[in-house]
């Protein structure tokens, strides 16, 4: 199949004869790459294959490849625990060098609320790989809609001028625009989520503002089931 893009039907038989052989490699690649385009559907375990391929087979391992199945998993996954558990995979002495480096960061920074800094430190991961920058470049709206919905498990209401900031929106058209079913309104400078269990216990106290501190316990709480 050298060149073109493989099927997921084609990936799952793979691993279902031997997840981790050697020979599986191109082709994991192969789909790695057609995720980050948005040509092939997340595949966690294809994703976690190729890293444990990595692991065991020193002189084949990618670090561009390794950054964009970590990224990957913060993409289409967040806020599950699939980017921790690929990150257990990664050699400790690719985790501290580049691309690997910046997209970790971003994961602490998005893990502790510090949004403004998540945007701007996504926007540098530093690569010349086609399929890394297509994901960058693809990212925003499905991050902006994983963190959306963690604040619609935490609050029922939150200010405008404060959802832009966190999701790195200039005005109120981009937050509807993103036509995210957590949101029930966008109007007078506040914005209201769909009631759940969780967020209208937590009415009273947002009035008071958006506690970073709550998001951040909520996530670790998530991440921990």
């Amino acid at each position: 199949m050298s060149g073109e893009t493989p099927p997921r039907e084609y990936v799952e038989s793979l691993l279902s004869k031997g997840a981790y052989k050697v020979s599986n490699q191109p082709t994991l690649e192969a789909y790695v790459d057609a995720q980050a385009s948005g040509d092939g559907e997340y595949y966690f375990e294809a994703n976690k294959a190729l890293l444990k391929i990595y692991n065991s087979q020193k002189s084949l391992a990618n670090t561009d490849k390794m950054a964009t199945v970590l990224l990957l998993a913060l993409v289409e996954s967040y806020p599950s625990t699939d980017f921790l558990a690929l990150s257990y995979l990664l050699p400790e002495r690719y985790a501290a060098s580049e691309p690997c480096k910046s997209v970790l960061e971003c994961s602490q920074l998005l893990d502790s609320c510090q949004f403004v800094e998540f945007w701007a430190g996504l926007s540098k991961i530093p690569t010349e790989d086609a399929s890394l920058k297509a994901l960058v470049g693809r990212s925003t709206q499905k991050l902006q809609r994983g963190i959306l919905q963690v604040l619609s498990f935490t609050y029922k209401s939150a200010k405008l001028d404060k959802v832009l900031t966190v999701l790195n929106l200039k005005d109120s058209a981009g937050l509807t625009q993103l036509k995210d079913p957590c949101l029930e309104s966008v109007s007078g400078g506040t914005v209201v989520f769909k009631s759940t269990v969780d967020n209208t216990k937590r009415n009273r106290v947002f009035q008071e503002g958006l506690s970073y501190n709550a998001i951040a316990n909520l996530m670790a709480k998530v991440s921990a089931e």
